[in-house]
């Protein structure tokens, strides 16, 4: 009997020490910081999500550069509004958009392809619906190259970003993922231009392993709160090594990475203007951005875009709440 006491007692202390071990190690991971010296910060901005939030996209766009003080954007050339009719090209609001940058000194990365940001990914132009896939893939090259000739002599478009997260397949409505295709792509437009081409994926649901080693730069999304209608939020406590190895194991150093979209906006069970104020607190609001914005410097890449500054905009504007705009000014005063 007094032997197995004994040996329950050292089983016991076995396993408190374990625990204790995991524990530090898990607190070690999750505090420690890779921070580079330097950390490049920028917004997202979309058009059609500003409409979609009944905003005038002019003026919003101009507060985020002028108000915020925001000196890199990442902007996109959406298939079905550069060419809404065959051979019709309408390069309009996206040359104010650059122009207006240029003019502040703001640099700009240009998202062409097929996939842009924002749902559905792939926003075609209703004249490519039935064609043959190799006649729609001709026209998307033919696309592109033009929105390439059209922007080359910007010299405030500092990076071509090619496609968006384009080997992701369990998100948007697209075609599936093509390596072929999209390593045709970058060639091409490597030949037409000498500016960097970048590609991105997705930081919680890709390996990076295809899309990190086919352009000359990379980027990963970064969404800490999500939302699955059968299991509720989520909340996502990795470390900052997580993604710190993943770019390793890619092939990529980590101060060479940087995160194309860092989440500054609700992840809401339903589009925002049908999700009350309350709702869309619980997966964002100011501290929760500061924290999301330290965590991505934690990681050790280059800098990151933050996702969501329309919705600031819009709070404001409509809502008269301004938590997430004065939180979003600090954050770039003090950057």
């Amino acid at each position: 009997m007094k032997k197995i006491t004994k040996h329950l007692l050292r089983l016991g202390i076995v396993l408190v020490i374990l625990f204790v071990l995991i524990i530090s190690s898990w607190i070690f991971f999750y505090y420690r910081d890779y921070s580079q010296t330097d950390f490049k910060l920028g917004v997202n901005f979309s058009k059609s999500y500003a409409e979609y939030l009944n905003l005038n996209w002019q003026q919003t766009y101009l507060a985020i550069l002028d108000d915020l003080k925001v000196k890199n954007v990442r902007l996109s050339a959406p298939w079905k509004e550069i060419e809404p009719i065959e051979d019709h090209w309408v390069f309009t609001d996206l040359d104010w958009q650059v122009a207006e940058a240029a003019k502040r000194n703001v640099d700009v990365i240009l998202v062409l392809g097929r996939r842009t940001p924002h749902w559905p990914e792939c926003h075609d132009p209703v004249w490519i619906a039935g064609l043959p896939s190799e006649i729609i893939v001709d026209r998307q090259l033919k696309m592109m190259t033009k929105v390439i000739d059209h922007y080359k002599n910007k010299k405030n478009i500092t990076v071509w970003q090619v496609e968006n997260e384009p080997m992701l397949d369990v998100f948007g409505v697209c075609p599936p993922s093509d390596i072929n295709l999209l390593r045709r792509e970058v060639t091409m437009v490597k030949n037409l231009d000498d500016r960097p081409v970048l590609i991105t994926d997705s930081g919680e649901l890709s390996f990076w392993a295809a899309a990190a080693n086919t352009g000359d730069l990379f980027g990963t999304t970064m969404y800490r709160v999500t939302y699955n209608p059968f299991m509720g939020y989520a909340f996502y406590h990795l470390p900052p090594i997580f993604y710190n190895i993943k770019a390793k194991l890619a092939g990529k150093n980590p101060s060479e990475v940087f995160v194309s979209e860092l989440q500054a906006e609700p992840w809401a069970p339903q589009g925002l203007l049908d999700v009350s104020l309350d709702e869309q607190q619980l997966s964002m609001d100011g501290p929760r951005l500061i924290n999301h914005v330290n965590f991505a410097k934690r990681t050790g890449f280059a800098g990151a875009y933050l996702w969501g500054a329309e919705w600031w905009y819009w709070l404001k504007e409509k809502h008269e709440v301004s938590e997430m705009w004065e939180t979003a000014r600090k954050i770039f005063s003090n950057n």
